[in-house]
């Protein structure tokens, strides 16, 4: 169910690139604005993972179904009534924001779900996301643009899938309980401690410029990768 949610996350916020040139000619607006739109996007949805703490307070299934029914009347709705390129752009970010919360949550979720030796295939399965997400981009608009030529009719198509992903979710979709994801997270905590400290590392000094190490040239030129790949 988590990996279905995010298939469809990314149906919907890659829905654009199929009707990419009517979008074009609908707002008049020039490919270099477009173009600047997606990197805008793209950033804010990146910039959503500053915000994982949220799942722990909310919890991980909470936010997977509320940013589905955000993220539906986004795309159904909102984003096809624009009236603008200004509103489209504004809600197109707006909706990356949505998905880039969504996919935070989406993996702590498979992680708990999972059990450890299996967590791999669990995860792997997980990055079917964006690629089975173009997939159904590619499947939906082949057989309806031929007489659905209204480009908003493939964001109404994805915000409908959406909001039956919602549906499901909401009834379906359960997160671990408080309780246990406390004590879940403290036996994690205590497991990693110990190894730490049997190694001689201070977890002390380890802890305190996070983003220092991650700030390293294997890891952004990897994420970068991932990212243009995608």
């Amino acid at each position: 169910m988590v990996v279905a949610s995010t298939i469809v996350l990314y149906y919907q916020q890659y829905v654009q690139g199929a009707v990419s040139p009517s979008v074009l000619a609908h707002f008049q607006i020039s490919f270099r604005w477009y173009l600047t739109l997606i990197v805008i996007s793209n950033a804010v949805g990146a910039m959503a993972s500053l915000f994982a703490g949220l799942a722990d307070r909310w919890g991980r299934a909470n936010l997977v179904v509320g940013g589905l029914a955000v993220h539906a009347v986004l795309t159904a709705w909102a984003i096809p009534a624009a009236p603008g390129s200004v509103a489209y752009g504004a809600l197109v970010s707006l909706s990356a924001l949505i998905e880039g919360v969504v996919l935070v949550a989406t993996p702590a979720l498979i992680r708990d779900f999972s059990p450890q030796l299996r967590r791999g295939t669990a995860m792997g399965l997980w990055t079917l996301g964006p690629v089975a997400g173009s997939l159904m981009v590619s499947a939906v608009a082949s057989n309806t643009l031929t007489h659905l030529t209204a480009w908003q009719d493939q964001f109404h198509i994805a915000g409908i899938a959406g909001a039956v992903m919602f549906v499901v979710a909401f009834i379906w979709l359960k997160d671990l309980s408080p309780g246990l994801r406390d004590q879940r997270m403290m036996s994690v905590r205590e497991r990693v401690l110990v190894e730490s400290r049997a190694r001689g590392i201070d977890v002390n000094d380890a802890l305190a410029h996070p983003w220092r190490q991650m700030a390293k040239a294997d890891v952004i030129v990897a994420a970068l990768g991932v990212s243009v790949f995608s």
